[in-house]
């Protein structure tokens, strides 16, 4: 089988080398160097491809959490420790080739896997890990389903989709004044997004909103002026926008041409990110996003969520958003339940991880009997002066929600 990811970077490892000192042909550049032990963990991200924006965060994440771990002295593995090498490999946004990369991942002796951007890539690595009894820690497909088809050997560090809508209208419903008496999704056709829009949909009229009916388009649409045309007909007092990167942005400036400008509009990813409102510009003002990120905890590896933004933008030179916290929160779940397990063994490892709960910088990680972490809700934020400002939950909120009032 032909293998189309980048390039390996220095594998000669067999899988008895997993763990063990510096030999020749065992272990990567530190190994090489007579550092001790190596954890090879095996990553699959879209550097290419539609996920590219939210996967060069990820990316950037997951790069900070190994540079302090291994700054740290490494992974704790009973009596020793070992220096953590993450192999990144990019999957073009393709769930098969994700999933022909974590079987290679097996094939070097990789059993322990961190996951891609993005449910549908992260739902074909989910069924190989499984597959090969390796474990992934899910780190940013968010999609319930993923948890619920039997893969025991995931564990999501972020909340599920259905919470996203759900933070969005809880927070809306607080905070907006008046509130809006009626909402339509729009929302990108693919289990990620239609997962967003049937929880929001049943959150809402919870709440007492009326629905309108949803008005789908195709996932990575960078056209979707035909949804915010009906949207324009059916006068919502409230737009959610179930999306990506692409289509958010691509909702957003069209629906200011198509004259919604005054029409609140909400987004489930793209409105958290510096890309989203550099792309944007004055146009971003006023959106409101969700975030992962739960400010407030912290850890022995990160300290809190101002510790990690600095030495975030020591090493990328831009402030995070919840992304990369997620990535290196996923990271430290792998390096935490290792050292748990006092082993590297994927058998020791999952049994660990389904134990844990810790507080950290990027708020609890505990993982329920399906392997989600349903104890970390999420953050409602607002782009205010082109910076996402945290409104919601109103106890630790930095700012107040600008609300345009329904027509």
């Amino acid at each position: 089988m032909a293998f189309r990811g980048t390039v390996f970077r220095g594998l000669a490892l067999a899988a008895s080398c997993l763990l063990l000192p510096a030999v020749a042909g065992c272990g990567g550049a530190g190994a090489a160097q007579g550092r001790g032990p190596t954890l090879h963990v095996g990553v699959t991200l879209s550097l290419t491809g539609q996920f590219s924006q939210e996967s060069r965060q990820t990316r950037n994440g997951y790069l900070l959490c190994e540079r302090r771990v291994n700054a740290r002295g490494g992974v704790p593995v009973g009596a020793r420790r070992a220096r953590l090498a993450l192999h990144i490999q990019d999957d073009a946004s393709r769930p098969d080739l994700a999933a022909s990369i974590v079987d290679q991942f097996d094939e070097k002796g990789y059993r322990l896997v961190l996951g891609p951007y993005g449910s549908p890539v992260t739902a074909a690595v989910a069924a190989v890990t499984e597959r090969n009894r390796q474990v992934l820690v899910n780190t940013l497909g968010a999609e319930d389903a993923i948890s619920g088809r039997g893969n025991r050997r995931t564990f999501t560090v972020i909340s599920p989709a259905s919470e996203y809508a759900t933070s969005i209208l809880a927070a809306v419903h607080e905070l907006a004044r008046p509130r809006p008496a009626r909402v339509m999704f729009l929302s990108a056709d693919d289990g990620f997004a239609r997962a967003v829009t049937r929880a929001g949909q049943d959150t809402a009229r919870r709440l007492g909103l009326r629905v309108l009916p949803a008005q789908y388009f195709r996932s990575g649409a960078t056209d979707v002026s035909a949804a915010l045309i009906r949207a324009r007909q059916a006068r919502p007092d409230l737009i959610i926008g179930a999306v990506h990167f692409v289509e958010g942005v691509a909702l957003v400036r069209q629906s200011r041409e198509l004259g919604l400008g005054r029409t609140p509009i909400a987004l489930t990813v793209a409105a958290t990110t510096a890309d989203f409102t550099r792309a944007l510009r004055g146009l971003a003002e006023g959106v409101i996003g969700v975030s992962q990120w739960v400010k407030g905890g912290r850890d022995a590896w990160f300290g809190g969520a101002e510790d990690y933004s600095a030495a975030y933008r020591r090493m990328h030179g831009e402030e995070p958003q919840y992304h990369p916290a997620a990535a290196s929160a996923a990271c430290l779940a792998l390096v935490l339940a290792v050292q748990r397990a006092g082993s590297t063994d994927a058998d020791a490892v999952r049994a660990a991880l389904e134990t844990l709960d810790e507080q950290s910088f990027f708020g609890r990680i505990r993982f329920d009997s399906t392997g989600r972490n349903v104890f970390k809700h999420m953050t409602v934020i607002q782009v205010q002066r082109g910076r996402s400002v945290q409104v919601w939950p109103a106890r630790s909120a930095a700012g107040g929600l600008v609300w345009p009032g329904a027509r």
